[in-house]
């Protein structure tokens, strides 16, 4: 037996119970109403208290199917059921609010499609729905849309995904009702072959919740049904092409892309089936993107131990973060240090709860200290909350700010104006950025920029524009994707590659990566960036004197044609006759004069090519396409200050410690599997394998606190640690359980020798006393 078998037995065994299997839908004659089976609904949010009910389904070529409406009944503890409209007409099923039918959403059977009316009525459906940001010392003063049309469809025709209808209703996989309805929600629902599940993202992500929200009898099924397998293929496509923000080139379907992994996706393997959708995750090249979970059915175990190579961006991006890990002197986030009397830094890793105090507390020491520059280094930033960069902005302004975004399904163009409650500084801010500043790190240099808050300078960043969210697919494997949320400039054109700084550092970060980080670097830059104001000012006074000489000459022109009018009418008047022709006036614009016409302001949206991967047909640089600077650069060569060979090993070896500091916060798989022995060698040794694209040196990491399925993890030397998971392997606890037994049975046999003895020798006592 499996230890999810065992498991099951001691706490879940009404899942043991037989699953009703439908494998094709069949039409009841007397009712003329699908027929279905009821499943087991269980309610895992702890607000729930795991209550159990049922859910109306049945199973479609392996496929778990139900009603619009009777999906929309069993989240009733997630949505405002009794505030929507069920209607079914002209093989259309449409639900609306009650209390705003301009809200809607239709699902047309005959057409294949789904009509959304607007893309808020995702998060108006939600029970008690509430950004996370709410929490954070923000004000979210006004949202306004510049795209004029709201309405949207989703095509499912292209995805061969079956819409079935009764004369009540129209029905569809749960699966996908799920990523419609609740696509805006922390709580969402799952199929694991036997039963229907409600869960918490963060809750059944993590032990106990994975085991409770996966155990099934599939669990012991190494080979998933064939229909099972074909609708995986499809639902792929459909999630990419809808849910997924990075697109391929010309917009294209992922259907193409997803053909090369057909047969591995069909394969009767479980085993191989999921490490196709592990494969998929690695090639997508994307930073942002995860296999979180694996799903329902048995694999072998040595499944977690396949690691797949890391693709050019992703390693690229680690490379350049090593580099800079060893050569950067700024040894503690959030420490203020000055490099010259009005100058200081603010270095930090990453945006999350602590962040805003501590920069609080270094802007204060540095207004004691009359500094007038403040650098916020954000070359090792690898992201965080963006909520948490919103409050920082306030250090920059006091007033509102306005931050872009674009959703590729809904075509929104979003402008949300934000305040922070923060009162800010008085400094002059500048933001340091390399070819490693990610995700929030990438985001927050851009709102500066496009607010006139700061000037950026350093190299261009690495990237990721997108907010990310969990997505379930049908054979249980959860996995992490940029969602389409995608924050842009003020332009509507996508961050998803980068940021280009206002004065860039031309210097290659491979050969020299400490040069970003030397004083007279810094000071060259900011000196650089402040002169780019009065080089503004210079040509915006030269364009108002030039559009005062052309307003002169008009007028001018004007006088002398008025003079030549009068003077030819005087001249009828008394015939007399002009010696010469009069002068054309000048002429005042030329069409092909660039200086006096006006610039187009084409708002374009970026949508982002997979394959930037690839190489360009001509490259500019023989250097990683991800640091290639632009044409214009600035030659800071001059600038920099000569390092003794000695020295730079010494801060280089002293260095090495930073990489683990920053790796170790930025673990992001804490599930291990399973493990033979619960010893802290097979703890690290599963965690770095578990996390192939994080820097991890196990001799500085030690391990506390075992116990059957947890652990701590600690840098020595530090107070970080974290929490990791996992499961005893089955054969280890079996030999253990084997071990004891026999010990229990020898006991029992001795004592029962001992007591047989005891008996025997009373009885002998008692007849010599006869």
């Amino acid at each position: 037996m499996k230890i999810t078998t065992i498991l099951s037995s001691l706490f879940l065994s009404s899942s043991l119970s037989s699953t009703p299997v439908l494998t094709n839908y069949s039409i009841n004659t007397t009712t003329n109403k699908i027929q279905t089976k009821e499943f087991n609904l269980d309610d895992l949010t702890i607000k729930n208290n795991r209550t159990s009910k049922k859910i109306q389904a049945f199973l479609h070529n392996d496929v778990f199917y139900t009603s619009i409406n009777e999906f929309l009944k069993s989240i009733d503890s997630v949505i405002n059921y009794s505030n929507l409209e069920h209607s079914f007409k002209d093989n259309k099923t449409t639900i609306k609010l009650k209390n705003d039918s301009n809200f809607f959403i239709e699902f047309d059977y005959l057409k294949k499609k789904i009509i959304v009316s607007n893309n808020k009525i995702f998060t108006k459906i939600l029970k008690d729905y509430k950004r996370g940001e709410e929490d954070l010392k923000i004000e979210f003063i006004k949202e306004q849309n510049l795209n004029n049309t709201n309405q949207f469809e989703i095509d499912l025709s292209k995805y061969n995904i079956d819409i079935l209808k009764d004369q009540n209703d129209l029905y569809l996989p749960s699966i996908l009702l799920n990523q419609v309805f609740l696509s805006e929600s922390n709580i969402q629902t799952y199929f694991n072959g036997d039963d229907f599940k409600i869960f918490r993202f963060y809750e059944g992500l993590s032990l106990p919740g994975t085991f409770y929200l996966k155990q099934s009898d599939k669990n012991n099924q190494n080979k998933i049904p064939i229909g099972l397998r074909k609708f995986q293929y499809e639902y792929l496509s459909f999630l990419f092409d809808n849910y997924y923000a990075i697109k391929l080139k010309n917009n294209k379907s992922y259907k193409e892309y997803f053909k090369k992994y057909e047969t591995q996706i069909l394969s009767e393997s479980s085993n191989e089936h999921y490490l196709a959708t592990k494969k998929i995750i690695n090639d997508l090249d994307d930073p942002h993107s995860a296999y979180v979970l694996d799903g329902y059915y048995d694999k072998d175990r040595d499944f977690h131990r396949k690691i797949f190579d890391s693709q050019k961006r992703v390693k690229n991006k680690n490379e350049v973060l090593e580099l800079l890990a060893k050569n950067d002197p700024n040894k503690i986030d959030y420490e203020l240090k000055s490099i010259s009397d009005d100058t200081s830094v603010i270095s930090f890793s990453k945006f999350d709860e602590k962040s805003t105090d501590y920069i609080l507390k270094s802007l204060k020491q540095a207004k004691e200290n009359n500094i007038k520059n403040i650098i916020f280094n954000l070359t090792q930033n690898g992201g965080g909350y963006i909520g948490v960069a919103f409050e920082i902005l306030g250090f920059l302004t006091n007033k509102p700010f306005n931050v872009y975004s674009y959703n590729p399904l809904s075509k929104e163009k979003k402008v949300e104006t934000i305040k922070s409650k923060y009162e800010n500084f008085d400094f002059k801010y500048y933001i340091l950025t390399s070819p490693y500043s990610f995700s929030a790190g990438n985001i927050f240099p851009q709102i500066a920029k496009d607010n006139k808050l700061a000037k950026l300078i350093g190299y261009k960043t690495f990237g990721g524009a997108s907010a990310i969210n969990y997505y379930i697919l049908p054979t249980g494997d959860i996995i992490q994707l940029s969602s389409n949320n995608v924050f842009t400039n003020d332009k509507f054109e996508s961050l998803e590659f980068g940021v280009t700084p206002d004065v860039e550092l031309d210097v290659d970060v491979y050969k020299n990566p400490s040069v970003i980080y030397q004083k007279e670097t810094l000071l060259d830059l900011i000196k650089k960036a402040d002169s780019i104001k009065e080089v503004k000012k210079e040509i915006k006074i030269e364009k108002l004197t030039k559009i005062l000489d052309i307003s002169k000459k008009i007028k001018e022109d004007k006088s002398k044609l008025e003079i030549k009018k009068y003077n030819d009418v005087e001249a009828k008047k008394f015939k007399v006759v002009q010696s010469s022709k009069p002068k054309q006036p000048n002429k005042i614009l030329d069409q092909n004069d660039s200086t006096t016409q006006p610039k187009t302001n084409k708002i374009t949206h970026h949508l982002v090519d997979l394959t930037p991967i690839s190489k360009p047909e001509k490259p500019i640089s023989t250097r990683p396409w991800a640091i290639i600077q632009p044409a214009n650069k600035i030659n800071m060569l001059s600038t920099i200050k000569p390092i003794n060979k000695t020295e730079s090993e010494k801060v280089e070896n002293k260095l090495l410690e930073k990489k683990v500091n920053i790796e170790l916060l930025n673990i992001k798989n804490l599930d291990l599997g399973k493990l033979d022995k619960n010893n802290q060698d097979q703890i690290l040794i599963a965690l770095k394998n578990k996390n192939p694209d994080t820097l991890i040196d196990t001799k500085d990491l030690k391990v506390e606190n075992i116990t059957n399925n947890s652990a701590q993890i600690l840098l020595k030397d530090s107070d970080q640690k974290i929490t990791v998971h996992f499961l005893i392997s089955q054969s280890n606890k079996t030999n253990k359980n084997t071990i004891w037994i026999v010990l229990l049975v020898i006991g029992l046999t001795t004592l029962l020798g001992l007591i047989n003895f005891i008996i025997i020798r009373k009885l002998k006592t008692k007849k010599l006393n006869k």
